[in-house]
């Protein structure tokens, strides 16, 4: 009866993955569906996945041959020296958000700060590295120190519970050889360093699950804890809810760290408000901008609405008029990104936003009900870079890395440009660029956990945080700004290893 039920769960398993995937590939963003394709992709996809998908429930990797010794962390260090080195040479000196970068380090020349960007990463990342050297260069190291580290623990838990020496480097090799990864590491914005901390801590939650929690008990864990749980919290506004969410399900998990969880969930969450309210008020530190960021999917929607001449009373048209009129929501509507028309008056959008939120919110609902269909279309356009499989991370937006004078520096930067055309040019553009391929690899490893473990709820923990940070970007935030979830490139790697080294029941305990 077992293995009719598991049999079932999988056939389920397999037509969610396989419509997903089918949906990811075929979508366009716009007014026509090719359901034809969707539905032959989907049959392929099923057939294919009937046949490997019982093969990975049953897999496991084999366990290391040769035991881990703390020298072997030498050879991984130079290896993600000589990498990381390479890159830094190859985009010297850093790949800036022209607006967003600009501002930052305007900010940490005047120490005149505002919240819009986290005061944290830039005291961090430009403040404290322009005092020891007044370049971007200096923040450009600063940030890839950083990465080195993490890139050094990532290594440690493969050998440690996953891979051989050989295995652990090829696994860095295929991590680092990604040409959209190694743009992202010099990527001087708030995202980079948060979505490395959303790595981090799931590194770390796979520790606490293959210690059944015991990994916790150690000051030096602790602190690693205490600052990769402030990383996520105060690098992006949004993450605090991702923490909270942690917290809790550590708390509920770990019965014997119960009290150490909820206590030290309650006072980040506390030092959190204190610092956003009188700490940074007290300083001069200008807010950031509130409940209005909570508009961005709201906003694209409506003006998907208006842009459709959907059928609006006086006191909603006026509503929408008294931030732009009717052509220039027409001229400035993006499908995928309302950051288009909220940049035409950025200071007009958020006076506009926070003087008229509850109406928005009550136009959204209201219309949302009245065009159902027409919502979840605009709904699917605006996130499709989440979660689409496609060459999607360009970085053509915000590529502004400086034309360096030395002809070696040159040489390098035409040898990344070089391997770069070569990826995007062939089929290893899906599995290389999209965060959307990331996403898929990691619900697809969340799937064989269900198959393998669907009762041991433990086993999820590690998917908690990148998972929750995805939900919360396409709840949230404005879907077409894929930086937001870079984090998703990142942690598909460990998570699908993760996946297959589980063995049903054998690898973790029940805990408590």
């Amino acid at each position: 009866m077992k293995k009719v039920k598991n049999n079932f769960l999988s056939k389920i398993l397999i037509i969610i993955l396989a419509f997903y995937f089918s949906l990811s590939i075929c979508w366009t963003v716009g007014e026509s569906i090719s359901w034809f394709s969707i539905l032959v992709l989907f049959g392929i996809t099923v057939i294919i996945l009937s046949f490997l998908f019982p093969s990975f429930i049953s897999r496991e990797i084999q366990a290391k041959k040769e035991d881990f010794h703390s020298k072997e962390l030498l050879l991984y260090g130079a290896f993600i020296c000589i990498i990381l080195i390479f890159i830094f040479f190859a985009l010297y000196p850093a790949v800036l958000k022209p607006v967003d970068t600009a501002n930052q380090w305007r900010q940490a020349h005047t120490n005149t700060y505002s919240n819009w960007h986290p005061v944290i990463h830039t005291l961090l990342f430009f403040k404290l590295p322009s005092l020891i050297y007044d370049s971007y260069v200096s923040c450009s190291i600063f940030q890839l120190i950083l990465i080195g580290v993490i890139l050094l623990y990532f290594c440690y838990i493969l050998r440690k519970y996953f891979l051989s020496k050989k295995g652990t480097l090829i696994t860095l090799f295929i991590f680092l050889f990604n040409p959209a990864v190694m743009k992202m590491c010099m990527f001087l914005c708030k995202d980079t360093p948060f979505s490395w901390m959303i790595f981090l801590g799931t590194l770390i939650l796979i520790e606490l699950v293959f210690t059944h929690g015991q990994w916790i008990e150690k000051v030096s864990h602790k602190i690693v804890f205490i600052l990769m749980s402030l990383g996520v919290m105060l690098l992006r506004h949004n993450g605090i809810i991702s923490i909270i969410i942690m917290f809790i399900v550590l708390s509920l998990l770990y019965k014997k760290y119960r009290k150490f969880y909820l206590m030290l969930g309650f006072l980040l969450v506390i030092f959190r408000f204190l610092l956003y309210g009188p700490i940074y008020s007290s300083l001069g530190v200008s807010p950031d901008g509130g409940k209005t960021e909570m508009l961005g999917i709201p906003m694209n929607q409506i003006a998907y609405i208006y842009h459709n001449n959907a059928t609006l009373t006086k006191e909603e048209r006026e509503l929408l008029d008294k931030f732009a009129d009717k052509k220039t929501w027409e001229e400035y509507y993006s499908p995928t990104n309302f950051n288009s028309l909220k940049t035409k008056g950025k200071q007009l959008y958020m006076t506009w936003a926070n003087e008229n939120f509850n109406d928005i919110i009550t136009l959204y609902i209201k219309y949302g009900f009245k065009y159902p269909f027409k919502y979840l279309r605009s709904y699917l356009n605006v996130t499709s870079p989440i979660w689409k499989i496609e060459d999607s991370v360009s970085f053509s937006k915000f590529d502004v890395t400086e034309v360096p004078s030395s002809s070696i520096l040159k040489q390098l930067n035409e040898y990344y440009d070089r391997y770069t055309n070569i990826v995007s040019s062939s089929l290893l553009k899906y599995l290389f660029f999209g965060v959307g391929t990331g996403l898929f690899i990691i619900v697809f490893s969340f799937m064989l956990m269900i198959a393998k473990q669907k009762l041991n709820l433990e086993a999820y923990l590690p998917f908690l945080l990148v998972i929750s940070n995805t939900l919360i970007v396409m709840l949230l935030i404005t879907g077409g700004e894929i930086r937001f979830v870079c984090s998703q490139m990142f942690c598909a790697i460990p998570l699908l290893i993760y996946s297959l080294k589980w063995k049903n029941h054998k690898n973790v305990n029940k805990n408590e």
